[in-house]
């Protein structure tokens, strides 16, 4: 595995709190990086940290692929890129992925919201131009990921899917697997909801006194955003 290396695709706290604006979110991200750089160390792999000082680009697309190729320019033949945003993701995914990379087989880790949170790739296998102009950032990621390697008659070794964290109804989405977690990461997600959940009960009591007032159609609740 001396070949290969991991490219931990991610953002500070600060700039991540710029794109995902979530109560006590810089807390919350830094305890991920460090979780994520943690698992990473297990698995004895070279490893690079790649923030937004580090990464060139225009577009999400431009910078993902500039730090790949930066990887591949370094003299390793295999590449796993993560972020740092994925709670369940575990250095016996990272080496499993690793593993299958020296099969000669392309790695994909589905995210539920139709990203992915790992991949594996080869030097021979990466092509910059379609790399750059996949659809990043939306739904239909993983599937047009999936199509282009299928087409190229790749071998796909596909992970577990996991739940990544860009949104409060994602953290609402890993309360399923809360106790999968640990007790620290716990609290925090927990910190998160809180804070939400005591606006909406504000909230939901103004909503109260005003329907006292004057009387209101019984229909879906209403939508707050907070």
């Amino acid at each position: 595995m001396q070949n290969t290396a991991v490219l931990i695709f991610a953002n500070t706290s600060k700039e991540e709190l710029r794109n995902k604006p979530l109560t006590n979110g810089e807390l919350l991200f830094d305890s991920l990086t460090d979780r994520t750089l943690k698992e990473v160390e297990k698995t004895n792999l070279t490893y690079f940290h790649l923030t937004e000082k580090h990464q060139k680009g225009d577009t999400f697309g431009e910078r993902f692929t500039n730090a790949v190729q930066s990887i591949f320019d370094a003299g390793f033949e295999k590449v796993i890129s993560i972020g740092n945003d994925t709670p369940h993701l575990k250095s016996s995914h990272i080496k499993a992925a690793a593993e299958a990379l020296i099969q000669g087989k392309t790695v994909i880790g589905p995210s539920l919201d139709g990203g992915f949170y790992l991949m594996g790739i080869h030097r021979t296998d990466f092509d910059r131009n379609a790399m750059v102009n996949l659809p990043w950032q939306k739904s239909s990621l993983y599937r047009s990921i999936v199509e282009h390697f299928g087409k190229n008659s790749f071998s796909i070794f596909q992970l577990p899917i996991f739940n990544d964290i860009d949104t409060l109804r994602d953290i609402q989405c890993l309360s399923n697997y809360i106790k999968t977690l640990s007790t620290s990461l716990r609290l925090l997600l927990a910190s998160c909801l809180y804070s939400v959940h005591s606006s909406i009960i504000q909230v939901e009591h103004l909503y109260a006194s005003i329907s006292l007032q004057r009387p209101f159609n019984k229909g879906s609740p209403v939508l707050v955003r907070i």
